[in-house]
């Protein structure tokens, strides 16, 4: 960047201003008005969003072949789904809350598999020479490179031991690697904090989204990390639209030790580390009933008054 002499060329501070990663006297001024500061990492992946790109001309474009995981570990077979039909979709998005308040009730194995069901499992796998595997799910993901996965904490789910579960979204089963510990005590406690001390007991399932980064990394440059987090965004919209149809308290939580967490599961968090936290429980009596309306005909009250 710096010339023989030591000076800076005017055409290295242009493109970092264009980068955004330089500000001029002026618009330093015309944002004093806000009210907060960008981090200079987050800013960094803010600029970095727009200025990734597909490697078109790469044979490390296609998307690692998907095999099974955990194949050793103790199986739990879910029941089969409960249907989603006795309610329509405009009523559930009418209805989507972060609901924090639970029934004093176990939450049953029966809406467990419901909820991880029509959420999250595979619908159909795709392959081809260009693309490699390309997993369908009940979300979108990035160029369908499925690269999020779910582990299930069982804290009180009628029928399941307590304790931390993968979720094999191929075969829609539960496959058991951690027992109930002082690391699980301390999630539920993060849990508890970071919805605010606003939950009235524990949730009955605590749900840890990770990403393997390389499903997408292989494919997508810098855009990867920003992708998996509106891949996440997805998730997460889903399984609360399906848990508020199951009539369950659905909460998206923001904040966790993602790597402790990870390690904890037995990964390596550079390859595979949580990127999100879901909880769920049976929905207190106060709002235990999701409201029956007929959209078309609300609307055409509110035409007439």
């Amino acid at each position: 960047m710096a010339s023989a002499n030591g000076s800076v060329e005017i055409e290295d501070l242009l493109e970092l201003h264009e980068l955004g990663l330089l500000e001029t006297e002026d618009e330093i001024a015309d944002r004093r008005s806000t009210n907060f500061e960008w981090d200079p990492i987050e800013l960094a992946v803010q600029r970095r969003t727009s200025r990734g790109g597909y490697r078109t001309d790469s044979a490390s474009a296609v998307s690692p072949v998907m095999v099974p995981r955990f194949a050793d570990r103790p199986a739990t077979a879910l029941p089969p789904p409960g249907t989603l039909c006795n309610v329509s979709l405009a009523d559930v998005l009418e209805q989507r809350r972060s609901v924090r308040s639970y029934a004093k009730r176990s939450m049953s194995l029966e809406e467990l598999s419901a909820l991880l069901y029509h959420s999250a499992r595979v619908v159909r796998c795709a392959g081809g020479a260009r693309f490699g595997t390309r997993v369908l799910r009940p979300f979108p993901t990035a160029g369908a490179c499925s690269e999020l996965e779910t582990y299930v904490l069982s804290v009180d789910i009628s029928g399941l031991q307590a304790g931390a579960f993968y979720y094999d979204a191929f075969r829609h089963r539960l496959l058991r690697i951690r027992e109930w510990d002082d690391h699980m005590e301390r999630i539920l406690r993060s849990v508890h904090t970071a919805a605010g001390n606003k939950l009235n007991r524990d949730p009955a399932v605590v749900l840890l989204i990770t990403a393997i980064f390389e499903r997408l990394m292989r494919k997508y440059r810098d855009l990867s990390l920003s992708l998996i987090y509106k891949d996440v965004g997805s998730f997460f919209q889903t399984l609360y639209l399906v848990a508020t149809a199951l009539n369950l308290a659905p909460c998206a939580i923001g904040s966790g030790d993602e790597a402790e967490n990870s390690r904890w599961l037995g990964l390596d968090p550079l390859c595979e580390s949580q990127v999100g936290c879901f909880v769920c429980g049976p929905r207190g009596h106060k709002t235990s009933e999701l409201r029956q309306f007929n959209t078309r005909e609300r609307g055409r009250d509110k035409l007439q008054s």
